[in-house]
């Protein structure tokens, strides 16, 4: 049935109409296929960094070497020429000692069965000398053995003693004040501001002639006191002003 008031005339199909092709057609001849993407072959290291472009701000050229690494010769140790023994070790043939330059701890090799002594000189440089010893690196105190310990100062006080009158006219004779109220001689263990005044007056113009000397005049022991202040600075290198850097090497 249809609807009121509207006509309806079925559609007629026509049989003769062909069918029509809908499948998609086919790709266009002569297309060139695109290739896939090859793999670049692995580079090794040494390629890499001759292709690798030269930064900029670099200062060395293209045939200049880097330089070389400081040679550990090159050192304070290592350029030492005698030494002090603290204490031997005949079994393993192994010295602890200081340097006569810097007193700088040190263990020193020997081929020798003679017992050295502490105190003794030792030559550690590259001519000739003896007795000989070879410098095997530096050494820490809290390593030490305990006769070590306790001798390391006093033999430090023996060197002193031994070249008393460079300590006199590079220290004793030429010390000032350090600040408004610091004198250099308050560097030394038990001298406060007024022992270091009444030793600048007693010093006067001249200078002390020797340290016995200075020793009786000012009623102290030198050595001992610049001993201690040296065996101070090894042990604490962060402590200045350091006296070893301004007093050595001895000049005999």
């Amino acid at each position: 049935m249809s609807r009121p008031g509207r006509d309806y005339t079925p559609r007629k199909f026509n049989k003769s109409t062909p069918n029509v092709d809908t499948s998609m057609p086919p790709p266009a001849t002569g297309r060139k296929e695109i290739p896939k993407p090859q793999k670049k072959p692995e580079q090794s290291s040494g390629q890499r960094r001759q292709q690798r472009p030269q930064q900029r701000g670099n200062r060395r050229g293209p045939d200049q070497q880097r330089p070389q690494q400081r040679r550990k010769d090159a050192s304070p140790l290592y350029d030492a020429q005698w030494a002090r023994v603290v204490d031997f070790d005949a079994s393993e043939g192994i010295i602890t000692g200081f340097t006569e330059e810097a007193l700088i701890p040190c263990r020193i090799g020997v081929e020798s069965s003679e017992a050295l002594l502490p105190s003794s000189r030792i030559y550690i440089g590259s001519g000739e000398g003896t007795p000989k010893g070879t410098i095997l690196g530096g050494a820490k105190l809290d390593r030490m053995s305990n006769s070590a310990k306790l001798d390391f100062p006093l033999i430090i006080q023996l060197f002193v003693e031994e070249f008393g009158m460079h300590f006199v006219q590079s220290f004793f004779n030429k010390a000032g004040n350090l600040s408004l109220k610091q004198h250099a001689f308050e560097l030394l263990d038990g001298i406060g501001n007024k022992k270091a005044q009444q030793m600048v007056e007693l010093r006067g113009s001249s200078g002390f002639a020797s340290m016995a000397e200075l020793n009786e005049k000012c009623g102290i022991d030198t050595a001992e006191l610049l001993a201690r202040r040296f065996f101070s600075e090894i042990e604490d290198r962060t402590l200045q002003p350091r006296l070893i850097d301004h007093l050595f090497p001895v000049n005999a």
